[in-house]
């Protein structure tokens, strides 16, 4: 079926996917009419989107097995030598997989991978010659691989640097997909409490053609990395973002092992928790079932979600918790002074202030949402003042109870949200840290977390990196540069590719639906609108001013209302006449298309050269090759 597929589509998974994902439709519907639930209920949209979506982004998220076993250098130069055992020790392959040290934060520097290790080969272990240099520059928890053609009976590994550390290392048979037999015969330094065993005890594991599924790529040299630290209250060697998300990603690691699965199951498991919850934020400000069912669809669509669900980052975890606050706020948004008791009102402030807690715990544009609510606190706040000065000259049975009720409410929930929305806050992002061993040789406090704010703000603001797919703000809005995160070619001549940016169809219509929906609230004073509009611009606009390298995936937090300002748009067009639905469900199909059609470039699925080269559609497009 993959070759079928492979041949016809393009993406050798999808016929297995749709295959199950038409199995998985099936059984949801037999499930409601069997309970006799209705078809058409926000239960069965909610489950049947999310389901279907889970089944694509849990698809060959990684591998669940990965070498941990190491061996660590203690002196400069240090080398092993091993002896291989075969009759014929010609090999065209060496691997290596480099990890973590288990004294890895030392005060000479980071004990990491394997830091220009030379690999030399002999026949008589007098003369060497260098067959290939395992350099810094490679991905930690990421396969190196060198091929050439050699045949040598003794390899020598030489540690020029005592920070080195090594998972595994592997020769391949010429022309074999078996590996050489290699026993340790020579170490330079005996009294290295860590086994030369190490280095070869977990040769089952070496993949023979690395892919993303086996190794980290792009930023997953970061956060795995911390995650594992927390994971095993290690000392960090870094951090540049809080650590709320990575200790999340550490549940992961500690629940299936330091391995691709175990650290990028947490952010799959939140990216597939952001649709039911974007369909509740949908319901509430729409009220409509088939635009909930539209706005959900299109999100599940978006190659955005999909592919930052599936590496081991952050933006899974931001994301969610952005959606959260905002849906709690705009739970409180709709209340009013007379039918909604003030429980129910602090109660939506409360789950606010502690979900913006949690968004900025995870990364800092958590902040930019925040000045969102605020926006529509106070926006909602002023307005019920207004009507309460106009209220006080009035003396029917409804202003009395409005004004009692504001009257009473008023410097009551000013006080209580100086508490929910900033001091809960500051209490989640400064303990949130108590787990998180950043300060070296130190514990947490207070000043300690201050000290890693300022740096990581210096960092931030001092960045003067550059990066080939790096792109401005104005380019994100019509997909004009994605960021290119993985390229990998396989033995069959086939490749595997990951690229990052938003599906054409959300990004350029929802540009026009933005204006409108701007428009629109401005003519009609819609709240809806107005709560779009300014969660839109409160995560778009700080990037505006942000001069340091950034990317496609920075205008995530911005693409939940983007897609909301196209259900605004449909709303509208079903309101001014009923047949325009045909339209918004061509649309949505052909969003759907789009997803299928870019699904191996967003996802890593096996695909071909020509594929890729046929969906690069614009000049600043590139997805390797």
């Amino acid at each position: 079926m993959k070759n079928i597929s492979l041949s016809l589509f393009g993406n050798q998974e999808l016929l297995s996917i749709v295959t199950v994902c038409l199995a998985i439709t099936v059984a949801i519907f037999l499930l409601f009419k069997i309970t006799k639930r209705k078809i058409k209920s926000d239960a069965f949209s909610i489950i049947l989107i999310t389901t279907i979506y889970a089944v694509i982004s849990l698809w060959q998220l990684g591998s669940n097995q990965m070498p941990i076993t190491n061996w660590q250098a203690q002196d400069s130069d240090e080398y092993v030598i091993f002896e291989v055992m075969d009759s014929n020790p010609s090999f065209d392959t060496v691997y290596a997989i480099g990890g973590e040290g288990n004294t890895n934060a030392l005060e000479s520097g980071a004990q990491i991978w394997f830091n220009n290790a030379e690999v030399l080969g002999s026949n008589d272990k007098k003369t060497w010659e260098t067959i290939t240099i395992l350099d810094n520059h490679s991905g930690v928890f990421s396969w190196v691989t060198a091929k050439g053609n050699w045949n040598y009976r003794y390899i020598s590994i030489v540690f020029n640097d005592s920070t080195s550390v090594i998972n595994e290392f592997a020769l391949k048979k010429s022309g074999s997909d078996e590996l050489l037999t290699l026993n340790p015969i020579t170490l330079s330094n005996p009294d290295n409490l860590n086994s030369a065993l190490n280095i070869i005890d977990e040769q089952t594991l070496v993949p023979l053609t690395p892919t993303y599924f086996d190794s980290s790529y792009f930023d997953e040299i970061y956060h795995p990395r911390n995650a594992w630290e927390i994971a095993n209250g290690q000392d960090m060697y870094a951090s540049v973002h809080p650590l709320l998300g990575t200790s999340i990603i550490a549940i992961g690691i500690k629940l299936f092992g330091m391995n691709p699965f175990g650290w990028r199951i947490m952010g799959a498991l939140f990216g597939i928790m952001i649709l039911p919850l974007f369909y509740l934020i949908t319901k509430k400000l729409f009220k409509n079932h088939i635009l909930s069912t539209i706005g959900t669809i299109l999100f599940a669509s978006d190659f955005m979600l999909i592919t930052t669900s599936r590496i081991g980052t952050l933006e899974p975890f931001s994301i969610f918790f952005i959606l959260l606050m905002t849906y709690f706020m705009i739970q409180y948004f709709f209340t009013d002074y007379q039918s909604t008791s003030f429980k129910k009102q602090l109660l939506w402030l409360a789950l606010s202030g502690i979900a913006m807690g949690l968004a900025i715990s995870v990364k800092w544009t958590g902040c930019y949402a925040a000045i969102a609510l605020a926006i529509l606190f106070f926006t909602h706040f002023i307005t019920n003042w207004i009507k309460y000065n106009k209220a006080k000259s009035l003396n029917d049975q409804q202003s009395i109870a409005f004004k009692k009720a504001f009257k009473a409410r008023a410097v009551k929930t000013i006080l209580w949200c100086c508490l929910f929305f900033v001091i809960v806050p500051i209490l989640i992002y400064f303990l949130h840290y108590i787990p998180c061993r950043v300060w070296k040789n130190d514990t947490w406090s207070i000043a300690n977390v201050l000290k890693q704010i300022q740096s990581m703000y210096n960092y931030h603001a001092n960045l003067e990196a550059t990066h080939p797919y790096q792109s401005v703000w104005y380019q994100w809005l019509f997909d004009i540069r994605p960021i290119w995160y993985y390229y990998g070619q396989l033995s069959d001549g086939y490749m595997k590719t990951i690229s990052c940016f938003n599906n054409p169809l959300i990004s350029v219509v929802g540009v026009f639906a933005m204006l409108y929906t701007m428009f629109d609230t401005y003519k009609n004073k819609s709240k809806t609108g107005f709560i779009i509009v300014i969660c839109y611009l409160a995560a778009l606009l700080p990037w505006v001013l942000v001069t340091r390298c950034v990317f496609s995936y920075h205008y995530y937090p911005s693409l939940p209302f983007l897609i909301l300002a196209i259900v605004y748009a449909c709303k509208a067009l079903i309101q001014k006449d009923k047949n325009n639905m045909k339209l918004i469900l061509i649309y949505v199909s052909l969003v759907i298309i789009l997803f299928i059609l870019f699904m191996p470039i967003c996802t890593g699925f096996t695909t071909s050269q020509q594929y890729v080269n046929a969906l690069q559609w614009l000049p600043s497009w590139y997805f390797g090759g």
